[in-house]
């Protein structure tokens, strides 16, 4: 039977490793924002599964580095990840759901295009000697048309 003691530090050593993946996290949604693609490679592992409901699926860093830099083109983006439920399944393993807010504007043909999503990310991770690493990230994301504000302002029951 194990010690207080042992158990203390075992449930130290799972809130720390909890704390690095929510950082993990948080740098994988900074940079991707950025458009630090390297950088943002580097929160997978070099085998990393990565896919989408909307645009497909990718194996291997380079490839999903390669793929995103491609599709994000002239974007801007803002993600912002919450509610993360972490599990860590293993002394070197962990996984993970996200929940997903996105937007993004960029320009085609020379108008303006603009997509809200909601959604949530199935993630697992493994720890590395750099630390822990995604090694496979589902996102199943709905996007949604940017709400109209003078169709909301329409809606409004008229104030006395």
């Amino acid at each position: 039977m194990s010690s207080d003691r042992e158990q203390f530090t075992a449930e130290l050593q799972r809130l720390a490793d909890i704390e690095a993946i929510k950082q993990l996290k948080y740098r994988y949604i900074r940079l991707v924002d950025a458009h630090r693609f390297d950088e943002w490679g580097d929160c997978f592992t070099e085998d990393c599964y990565l896919s989408t409901t909307e645009l497909g699926t990718w194996i291997g860093r380079d490839i999903i580095v390669a793929a995103v830099r491609r599709g994000y083109g002239n974007a801007k983006t803002i993600h912002q990840v919450h509610m993360p439920e972490i599990t860590i399944t293993g002394p070197d393993k962990a996984s993970a759901i996200w929940a997903l807010s996105d937007y993004a504007t960029w320009t085609t043909d020379g108008e303006r295009a603009i997509e809200w999503g909601r959604g949530h990310y199935e993630e697992s991770y493994v720890r590395t000697e750099r630390g822990w690493r995604i090694n496979r990230t589902v996102l199943i994301r709905e996007a949604l048309p940017p709400p109209n504000r003078s169709a909301m302002m329409a809606e409004q029951p008229a104030q006395a």
